[in-house]
């Protein structure tokens, strides 16, 4: 009896090794011996169901764990095991079940909580997954599975600062593991951190070469001004997977940034077979409309773009219900109180030189050109759409309570904090550099005019000016990302209402407060680049420098430009979007009431009785 007890545990222990080392065909065929000479060893009946479930033997895994747990049936492994087998044959609800009756019969299995998480996740129970990986790594803190899962779950949650803290103790732990690298990528990809995503991604190619990976890394290749590292992925992988989604989108985006539109339009077509989510839907519409434009059919571009928006406005609704920028523009305006609104400066706290420059106006008038501009003077430091200025406003209406007359009655101390609160935002951004002067560029910090006036007064305003028509219609042309304001450019109609409202704001601002700011309007920058960027820079004090006449490489440089303007900065200045609404003149038609006295006020009048007379003809 000692003797087959001995043999036994030498075939366990024989088998074990063969289990470890992956050689699974081995170590099941060593196990079901020792079940044929005792039935009654649950042990190896469970080993078997484990075993076979690792081969794809689904349904032969779910019978040897129900043996199993006849002959133990409070042996937590067991129900562990036949959990996960019925797992794999779709049956959630009740791996769920066997995964919370393992872990009460033994709460320390770690393995128990780590597949009971899996399960969770899979039934959109996210938060019951989250707990269930925490408490599969404080068991076992050095369980990498859990780690590199937990981090993708709480990437999808948007919980991004814990998702990178945890992925990077994953990799720690595994450095050799590609999956850990690419999933950190895409965690640094959503955070904006692009070159640290693409060297993510890069160490996971250098670990595991393969077409996967190199979908995932073409596009911010591509988004971040590297088209031909881009390109070079794409003429090794794409032929591997001529299907994948990743693939056909940044072949679409660099056929069209080589003019090459019809090519661009059939691999867009294409990427639209192979990806029904909506995100996708609409850049390809949007995208194929852009193009059409560009071909000169007008009515089929404008058809795709209604699509795209009509998508697009769809997917916003949640976003759309919440935000109402109407509001937002009311609320601000409000402050500012005819008889009130003049500024005595000599009673605000000096700058001290810490004020920026203001770039604003509204969406696709010309805003990230001139930051890509002013970037590239020495002198200057630009940053790139960040709530700023939104903060320093939230923290004025958290000091005011509201106060109607606070603008104008802001003491010195209270513009100091005004102050700290916007640099606050700022260095959660950007850090800046000793002795430069930054540069905000922010579309619709035109709203908040009044109060970069009262807590700047030496700032440098720049108001960008692009024909209010073309303004429009590019916003109506575009993927923008959804929020408060965008998810009003889903319609010509919606657009050009709060275009009005905003402006209508801009005038009231100017006409009570005479704010000294720079004018420069995006069709004459393009036809006299020097001539406009010399007077800009005059204006901001700094001078003219030869660097900005390489602004396009600078912005190449530079990385990525996250707003709807990337494809455009990265190539040298172009007239084709000048006037380019003529096109569409019967869509604005109806809408010219509203957009006139705009047209006018911004003299672009003369322009347009020119354009309605050729139109008449």
């Amino acid at each position: 009896m000692a003797q087959s007890n001995i043999l036994t545990r030498s075939k366990k222990s024989k088998a074990a090794e063969l289990f470890k080392a992956n050689r699974l065909q081995e170590a099941d065929a060593l196990y079901a011996g020792m079940c044929q000479v005792n039935g009654a060893d649950a042990d190896s009946w469970v080993m078997r169901g484990i075993i076979n479930r690792k081969l794809g033997r689904f349904n032969e895994a779910e019978m040897y764990c129900r043996r199993a747990m006849v002959l133990a049936p409070r042996l937590a492994v067991a129900h562990h095991a036949l959990g996960a087998a019925v797992q794999c044959l779709g049956r959630v609800e009740e791996a769920l079940a066997c995964y919370r009756r393992a872990l009460q019969l033994q709460p320390d299995f770690a393995e128990a909580h780590y597949f009971l998480a899996n399960a969770l996740k899979e039934t959109h129970a996210l938060d019951e997954a989250v707990a269930s990986y925490r408490s599969a790594i404080a068991l076992k803190s050095d369980f990498v599975a859990a780690l590199g899962n937990l981090g993708i779950l709480l990437t999808l949650m948007e919980n991004i600062p814990e998702a990178v803290e945890v992925l990077n103790r994953a990799i720690v732990l595994k450095p050799d593991a590609p999956q850990l690298h690419s999933a950190l990528g895409r965690v640094l990809l959503r955070d904006g951190k692009i070159e640290q995503a693409i060297a993510r991604y890069q160490m996971s190619m250098q670990l595991h070469p393969c077409a996967d990976t190199a979908s995932e890394l073409v596009e911010p290749l591509e988004r971040s001004g590297r088209p031909d590292e881009a390109q070079a992925l794409l003429d090794e992988y794409f032929p591997q997977a001529p299907d994948y989604y990743g693939f056909l989108l940044v072949a679409a985006r660099l056929a069209r940034r080589e003019g090459k539109f019809t090519e661009a339009l059939s691999l867009y077509e294409k990427a639209a077979r192979q990806n029904q989510d909506a995100q996708a839907q609409i850049e390809i519409l949007i995208a194929s409309g852009q193009i059409y434009d560009r071909l000169g059919e007008a009515e089929r571009a404008f058809e795709l773009l209604t699509q795209g928006n009509a998508l697009a406005a769809k997917k916003n609704e949640n976003v759309a219900e919440i935000a109402n920028y109407s509001e937002t523009l009311a609320n601000v305006g409000r402050y500012l109180v005819p008889g009130q609104g003049h500024i005595n400066v000599s009673s605000i706290a000096d700058d001290e030189g810490q004020a920026p420059v203001f770039v604003f106006g509204f969406p696709r008038s010309g805003t990230t050109l001139l930051e890509q501009i002013l970037d590239s003077h020495p002198a200057l430091q630009a940053m790139e759409e960040k709530p700023a200025v939104k903060a320093m406003f939230e923290a004025f209406e958290k000091l005011t309570q509201g106060r109607v007359d606070a603008l104008a009655s802001l003491n010195p101390d209270e513009i100091t904090r005004l102050r700290a609160a916007y640099f606050a935002e700022v260095a959660c951004h950007v850090k800046l550099k000793p002795g430069g002067i930054l540069v905000d560029r922010m579309p619709l910090n035109t709203i908040y005019a009044p109060l970069i006036r009262q807590v700047f007064p030496s700032a440098k305003l720049v108001l960008a000016i692009r024909h209010p028509c073309d303004v429009c219609l590019s916003c109506f042309m575009q993927a923008f990302a959804a929020n408060t304001a965008t998810v009003n450019f889903h319609t010509l109609e919606s657009t050009v209402e709060i275009y009005a409202k905003v402006m209508l704001l801009w005038q009231q601002y100017d006409q009570v407060l005479r704010l000294d700011h720079h004018r420069i309007r995006y069709e004459d920058l393009v036809s006299d680049f020097e001539a406009e960027t010399r007077a800009l820079l005059e204006y901001i004090g700094v001078g003219w420098h030869e660097n900005v006449r390489n602004h396009t490489e600078h912005a190449i440089k530079r990385g990525r430009i996250g707003t709807a303007s990337y494809q455009q900065v990265v190539q040298p200045l172009y007239q084709h979007a000048k006037y380019r609404w003529e096109r569409y003149a019967d869509k604005f038609a109806p809408l010219m009431p509203v957009l006139q006295p705009f047209v006018e006020y911004f003299n672009y009048g003369a322009q347009c009785v020119a354009n309605s007379k050729a139109h008449a003809l």
